[in-house]
């Protein structure tokens, strides 16, 4: 094992015993019902919305970045043009689930070739760390209710 995954490892298990002691969710309550609403409205699935949840937490971007879309503030990218935190946290949630639909067949190495090609390898093993670390934290249920389909109004 190279001493770059071996360092990644050893800083994922630092980081979930450092949120197991604190109880710091790695996802807020209100993010997840963002995420759950994203999720309901572009229909995916669970495995699909556990996948969405990690690319959150994995890309953790600033408003106008919060799923890792698109390119600098003001670069024209449609998804990347907000710094209102809702409306910037749904437009990028709604890229991220459209990519999620229309590539994710179940293999996160595969999807991570297509969600970031320079680092897909590092980003997959990321991100399939954090979908099993987000099952664990949530005793293996998307939290709280399923919401229902809707439009959500944008700032």
């Amino acid at each position: 094992m190279g001493v770059k995954l071996k360092i990644f490892f050893l800083a994922t298990a630092l980081s979930a015993s450092l949120h197991a002691a604190g109880k710091v969710p790695l996802i807020p309550a209100a993010e997840w019902r963002m995420i759950r609403q994203i999720a309901v409205n572009y229909d995916l699935n669970e495995d699909a919305t556990w996948l969405l949840a990690a690319i959150r937490r994995h890309e953790n971007g600033r408003p106008g970045l919060e799923f890792g879309v698109g390119g600098p503030m003001n670069s024209g990218h449609k998804a990347h043009r907000y710094r209102d935190g809702v409306k910037s946290f749904y437009v990028q949630g709604y890229w991220a689930a459209g990519t999620v639909r229309k590539h994710y067949r179940g293999d996160i190495v595969a999807f991570g070739r297509r969600y970031n090609p320079a680092n897909a390898a590092q980003w997959s093993t990321s991100v399939s760390s954090l979908v099993a670390r987000l099952k664990s934290e949530n005793g293996g249920k998307l939290p709280g209710t399923r919401p229902e389909k809707r439009d959500v109004p944008l700032p």
